[in-house]
């Protein structure tokens, strides 16, 4: 399977960007800077059901029947155009630019996530390590 570059080679965006993609086309996308975590979404306060809201967060979710009922909503990378040909039978072809490489790919086994409370012994681009 081709990797299709986001154009992150260094850092990924703050923005948020969940989609659902079944491999052709995305049937929705919320580009968000709500994390999915009690502190950005809330939780129940108390036995009222009364919530506790600690931040604000806002989103735009989008599908393709928004602009056409036709329409047909295509990853793009590194442009914002998709191509003419991307769907066929697509009427309306409407371009998400995407800001990381599909498809995704797991962890290698010697690869841990990168978080702030941990020690990082490894170079990053600059030459410098993260000590916690």
């Amino acid at each position: 399977m081709t990797i299709r570059d986001g154009g992150r080679k260094r850092a990924a965006p703050h923005i948020k960007t969940y989609i659902r993609y079944g491999g052709e086309s995305i049937d929705w996308a919320l580009v968000t800077s709500a994390n999915l975590s009690k502190q950005a979404w809330g939780e129940a306060g108390n036995n009222a059901g009364e919530m506790r809201i600690s931040s604000y967060e806002i989103g735009v979710l989008v599908w393709p029947s928004l602009y056409a009922e036709d329409a047909k909503m295509v990853p793009t990378f590194l442009t914002d155009k998709p191509a003419v040909d991307s769907i066929e039978g697509a009427q309306t072809i409407i371009g998400l630019r995407i800001p990381y490489n599909l498809p995704l790919q797991h962890y290698g086994k010697d690869e841990i996530p990168w978080v702030a409370s941990g020690d990082h012994g490894e170079l990053d681009w600059m030459g410098n390590a993260w000590r916690s």
